[in-house]
């Protein structure tokens, strides 16, 4: 294959920059056009500064917070985004949360069904045996390795025939560990993540990990996770180690559990944009929307990419788009392309987000610690959530973000505030048009409940509604992903992809900020 004289990357999200970004490095004398439908780039990244009056809070002096309406803290285990932040310069930027620190030590649950307040996860073995989740955890922890592989017939066969072999979240849980286990523990962790349900949710994509647990212990997730500890029983494959450019970043992450930046997560897409407008060979087109993609009957199948104000012909497409509408926009199942499949396999949770600020230091608000997550219900999610009471309204968690991060230098002010973060919606059918001043008053309702305290009216509070933000990844997504993954990387006939077209993003793999960087970070590397 030649090498690109003209890439089209479609989608100014995270992984749309990612990818913008690296292919200009990658292929310096391609000319690379980022195009994105709204005025703003960074996608669901998105950090707000609210300024606080001498009247908002305990002292007299005006105070700026930042508030994040998508992702809010980062974790160092993305080699991809480390390495941004070395290639950008943000060093001066981090804002480090140890890993000794509260936030990074103390998680909670909200389990009204089991007790009233919040229910620490235990952090070592002593507070797990006195921990009131020991009645539920410990039975299946002991009777775990005791029980047989017990994979299902169907997905066995399935397996037999070529498809990876898979299963829902909760389907593996309670299959391992027991059913209440599984709500419990399972999804509480789909809530945090996904937005989902564990019912839904694909563990070979979602949760891989659990996985190779249990086939490294031959059918027991116990013995995998002590062969592991034992550092044997792994893969015997050698892994060729890829290359980062970290410089002195992996050193200052050392000890870190979350980190974020001065300005919040939006630092990092800001700082992409920046270094995307000094490049030479990249061209950023922002209000600019993609309506069409088209495939010549020529001699060398050319590609078009058809916008909102001009046609371009590029040699090589990334789409960095939802999947969902990336489907609207190929050609027909009869034109001379070959359709792609699968892109509407999977569905995508919507979430409101309330920020809270509250004019009073953390420790009158919340015990320290990052949050709690809520499980589900034992009767399930209710058809309707119609906020008529705080039990009827769909939390899935809640952040402690004066906690989670610590206050940047010079911002000594902030002490005397509490931010907090609640989402709403995912699996609960929480209407997105609900009324803010509604929505507050159950949230308070809510919090004073999980948290055992009567709580002030915030001094400032934002509401954000986020429509099919985060993708699912059912059963068998795996697979789908290399089924469609094969169509594009097709090289033979006419009208074939001949892996000119890449697809990436949340929808594809990951759906974490790291899993969207290495996403773009790889892009092209076949070309």
């Amino acid at each position: 294959m030649p090498p690109p004289r003209h890439i089209a990357v479609l989608g100014g999200g995270l992984t749309g920059l990612s990818s913008a970004f690296h292919l200009s490095r990658r292929f310096p004398n391609a000319h690379i056009t980022l195009l994105e439908r709204q005025n703003r780039l960074g996608g669901w990244v998105s950090s707000e500064q609210v300024q606080l009056g001498n009247d908002d809070g305990p002292k007299d002096a005006k105070v700026s917070l930042t508030v994040e309406s998508g992702p809010r803290t980062l974790r160092p285990v993305s080699k991809a985004i480390l390495e941004l932040i070395n290639l950008l310069n943000l060093q001066p930027a981090l804002l480090t949360t140890p890993s000794t620190a509260p936030a990074a030590r103390s998680r909670f649950l909200y389990t009204p069904a089991l007790r009233s307040g919040l229910t620490a996860l235990p952090s070592s073995p002593l507070a797990f045996l006195r921990s009131p989740l020991r009645k539920i955890f410990l039975p299946a922890i002991l009777r775990e390795p005791l029980r047989k592989s017990n994979r299902s017939q169907d997905a066995l066969e399935e397996s037999n025939r070529g498809h990876p072999y898979d299963e829902s979240l909760d389907s593996f849980l309670s299959r391992r560990f027991g059913s209440e286990v599984a709500r419990v523990l399972g999804s509480a962790l789909c809530h945090g993540v996904y937005a989902a349900d564990a019912r839904e949710l694909s563990v070979r994509a979602a949760f891989p990990a659990l996985y190779d647990l249990e086939e490294q212990g031959r059918g027991s997730v116990v013995f995998g996770v002590l062969k592991a500890m034992l550092g044997f029983g792994g893969s015997k494959q050698k892994m060729e180690k890829e290359e980062y450019d970290l410089g002195d970043v992996e050193a200052l992450m050392r000890g870190v559990a979350v980190y974020s930046f001065r300005g919040g997560i939006q630092t990092l897409s800001d700082a992409l944009v920046s270094a995307l407008d000094a490049r030479t060979n990249l061209e950023i087109c922002s209000g600019e929307g993609v309506s069409r993609i088209e495939m010549r009957e020529d001699e060398v199948d050319s590609l078009l990419v058809h916008t909102s104000k001009r046609t371009l012909n590029p040699t090589h497409i990334v789409s960095a788009l939802p999947l969902p509408l990336l489907s609207t926009l190929l050609p027909p199942p009869s034109s001379h392309a070959p359709p792609l499949p699968h892109l509407t396999a999977n569905p995508a949770s919507s979430v409101i987000v309330l920020s809270l600020i509250f004019a009073a230091p953390p420790s009158t608000i919340h015990p320290p610690g990052f949050g709690y997550l809520v499980p589900r219900p034992l009767e399930g999610y209710p058809t309707a959530t119609t906020l008529s009471s705080a039990a009827d309204l769909g939390v899935l968690g809640t952040v402690f973000d004066s906690c989670a991060l610590p206050i940047p230098p010079g911002s000594e002010p902030e002490a005397g505030y509490t931010k907090l973060t609640v989402m709403l919606g995912g699996p609960y059918s929480i209407s997105l048009r609900s009324d803010d001043e509604l929505l507050l008053t159950r949230v308070l309702a809510h919090l004073k409940e999980a948290l055992q305290r009567e709580l002030p009216r915030p001094v400032a509070w934002r509401v954000w509604r986020h429509e099919r933000c985060i993708p699912t990844p059912r059963v068998g997504h795996v697979g789908r992903m290399a089924e469609l993954g094969a169509v594009l990387a097709e090289g033979e006939g006419r009208g074939a992809w001949k892996g000119r077209m890449e697809v990436v993003g949340a929808g594809v793999g990951g759906v974490s900020v790291g899993d969207c960087v290495e996403a773009g970070r790889r892009v092209g590397a076949r070309w």
